[in-house]
């Protein structure tokens, strides 16, 4: 499913003007201290930083949090954009702020609900593997009562523990991707996957095929055998479990790209081509090629 993108107006981009790019840890003195989110992570530090700066994934991967994203300005100092909160939550102006050698990034709400909520996070490796993530929560006034910062901080602390377990799956995913294209590379080069007689495959399946530097998905579509590689171009997002749509595009689950079975191009050229593989019939058997 395609996103509908919120609209950014001039005002939106007038209420991230004057506002410094870079990460100021004295504004949090003026600010309440709610509490924190600890989570051990089996990724390592570039996967995370490489994820913070990440921000078309939100809706993809988080739609519990957000409906739809809207960007405003990004660099590597980080982003800032608007989103649509789910359930009819109204909108966002949220900035994030990166401090890279630091592994440190702040987010801002800038408009909207919870206008003023600064949420910082200091990553650090482990020497056991992996890495920890503080994420400590402020609010731009105190609670009315105890009892109340309780619940806000409930409520961020059960928010975060989704989002980092989905993003633990994206983190670990796209690491693996990286891992299987290394081997790959290493690896002898096929230069095509025989699948076996045609006849006995089954056309509601899709197909696993290993060829050189890629691993390729075959699915039988529009009355034909094709060819795809199993990762997006764009981040190398997993499409084994992707239906096509009745366009006859599939949809990368990580940032909502949509690449067109016929011509391997995304709708939108937001990025390189799908690699499309061929296919031929050879004494019966379906043969797919290393290149188109």
């Amino acid at each position: 499913m395609e996103l509908t993108a919120p609209h950014v107006g001039e005002g939106d981009i007038a209420a991230f003007a004057g506002r410094s790019r870079a990460v100021d840890r004295s504004t949090l003195e003026g600010l309440h201290y709610l509490g924190n989110y600890v989570r051990d992570l089996p990724v390592n530090l570039a996967r995370m930083i490489e994820n913070a700066y990440d921000w078309e994934h939100l809706p993809f991967v988080h739609p519990s949090s957000f409906a739809a994203i809207a960007p405003v300005d990004s660099g590597n100092w980080g982003w800032r954009c608007k989103t649509a909160l789910p359930n009819e939550g109204g909108e966002q102006l949220i900035e994030l702020l990166v401090d890279a050698p630091g592994h440190y990034w702040a987010t801002t709400v800038v408009d909207g609900p919870g206008r003023g909520t600064q949420i910082h996070t200091q990553a650090a490796a482990r020497d056991e593997g992996g890495i920890t993530v503080d994420v400590r929560f402020y609010a731009p006034q105190a609670p009315e009562s105890p009892a109340q910062a309780a619940m806000i901080l409930a409520y961020l602390q059960a928010q975060y523990a989704t989002l980092y377990d989905e993003d633990q799956a994206l983190m670990t995913g796209r690491q693996a991707a990286l891992d299987e294209r290394r081997t790959l590379r290493t690896g002898d080069a096929a230069a095509q996957a025989d699948l076996g007689l045609e006849a006995d495959l089954d056309r509601a399946r899709v197909y696993d095929a290993l060829l050189g530097e890629r691993r390729a998905l075959v699915r039988f579509h529009g009355d034909r055998w094709i060819a795809h590689s199993a990762r997006c171009p764009h981040a190398l997002g997993p499409l084994e479990g992707v239906e096509p749509d009745a366009g006859g595009r599939i949809t990368c689950p990580w940032h909502g790209y949509r690449f067109d079975l016929a011509t391997g191009a995304e709708q939108h050229g937001r990025c390189g081509a799908l690699a499309l593989l061929d296919t031929s019939l050879r004494d019966g058997h379906l043969i797919v090629l290393s290149s188109a």
